[in-house]
């Protein structure tokens, strides 16, 4: 503050601060001071602030309302800003309203009660208090540790570190040398070509020589419980392999194809046609006429007949020139005779149906 009057005792009208004493500070928003203010007004703006911040409600806090949690806001008085009073008041309502949800007439946490799934716990039950069954997970805990200890088991030496665990498999396998024994490298129940020899390898049954890099490994030709594969292919079995619809082509529902269950058989290598299974077609026909040839016998009249005699004729004669009664051609028959054949063709024996193939032995690992 400073005194603007030109001569604050010579010329004024009067001299009291009120009139010749002004603010020269900074605005302060706040307590609603500018620059410019009487001192008188500053005083008292200094007094209602002071007076306001003793009993807190000219303390207004700046919160953002999504930090401020559903159990305090609704104690908040809505009419009232966030002021010191109002705020305190409503966290002091909010703790022991949790206080009260918190606890029972038993000291305990209702929110952390069960029913639980007490799995291996013994000594309680799923409507065990849960001091009961804390208890039960300790003892339990204790337990697994004793027996842990007696088996000297501690994770320093029986557990690695996942990123470790690569190397450790890598240098065991190092370690460990290459197995020569064949059922460490295949498929259990897995049928393999395979197209080397068979000497000292396998014995009269199929089965792989024990001792043998080829022990526990099976000929598939029928016996040891392998699958009969000698001169058979394999195929997709149509029963309990699930999925979609059939494609038309193998769908066993339709007539003609055949349904595969697991070892199943179907097929031969030749078939006989039978006469619905041949293709329409036609034969040549051979005609064979045979004709011995005959003669047909004519009477006429012989000579010429009288002119004075109307209607008389010489003798009738026959084409041999002897007189004939006949006045008609004599009948005979033709003797024609037509034989026709049809050439036949076909055995009747069945064609091959199968498809060109490679032999080799099928083998299988069996446990």
């Amino acid at each position: 503050m400073s005194n603007i009057c030109s001569n604050c005792y010579n010329g004024c009208v009067e001299t009291i601060s009120d009139q010749c004493v002004r603010y020269t500070g900074v605005d302060v928003p706040v307590l609603g001071i500018q620059t410019g203010d009487s001192l008188s007004y500053v005083e008292q703006a200094l007094i209602t602030f002071l007076t306001s911040t003793l009993d807190g409600n000219g303390i207004v806090l700046t919160i953002d309302p999504q930090v401020i949690c559903q159990i305090v806001n609704k104690n908040l008085v809505a009419c009232e800003g966030l002021d010191l009073p109002n705020v305190v008041t409503a966290i002091i309502k909010a703790v022991c309203e949790l206080d009260t949800r918190l606890t029972t007439l038993e000291g305990r946490f209702n929110t952390l009660e069960g029913p639980y799934t007490i799995g291996c716990l013994t000594g309680v039950t799923s409507t065990s208090g849960t001091h009961a069954i804390l208890q039960a997970v300790i003892t339990k805990l204790c337990a697994v540790e004793v027996t842990l200890n007696a088996l000297a088991l501690n994770v320093s030496t029986n557990y690695v570190k996942l990123s470790d665990l690569n190397s450790l498999i890598a240098a065991y396998i190092a370690s460990a040398g290459t197995s020569t024994k064949f059922f460490n490298r295949m498929v259990p129940y897995a049928v393999v070509e395979y197209y080397g020899s068979l000497t000292g390898k396998f014995d009269g049954t199929g089965a792989g020589i024990a001792g043998t890099d080829w022990e526990k490994i099976y000929l598939c030709n029928g016996n040891n419980g392998t699958p009969d594969k000698r001169g058979r292919v394999p195929v997709g079995a149509t029963t309990g392999m699930g999925g979609g619809a059939f494609n038309p082509a193998v769908d066993p529902g339709v007539a003609g194809n055949p349904a595969y269950a697991l070892l199943g058989t179907a097929g031969s290598n030749t078939v006989t046609l039978s006469a619905t299974e041949i293709p329409a077609h036609s034969h040549s026909a051979t005609a064979t006429v045979s004709d011995p040839g005959h003669l047909h016998t004519i009477a006429y009249a012989h000579g010429q007949a009288d002119q004075n005699e109307p209607g008389a004729y010489g003798d009738l004669m026959d084409m041999n020139g002897t007189k004939s009664s006949s006045t008609s051609t004599n009948t005979a028959v033709t003797g024609v005779s037509v034989a026709v054949s049809v050439g036949s063709t076909g055995g009747g024996l069945a064609h091959n149906n199968y498809q060109p193939g490679l032999g080799c032995y099928y083998i299988m690992y069996i446990p």
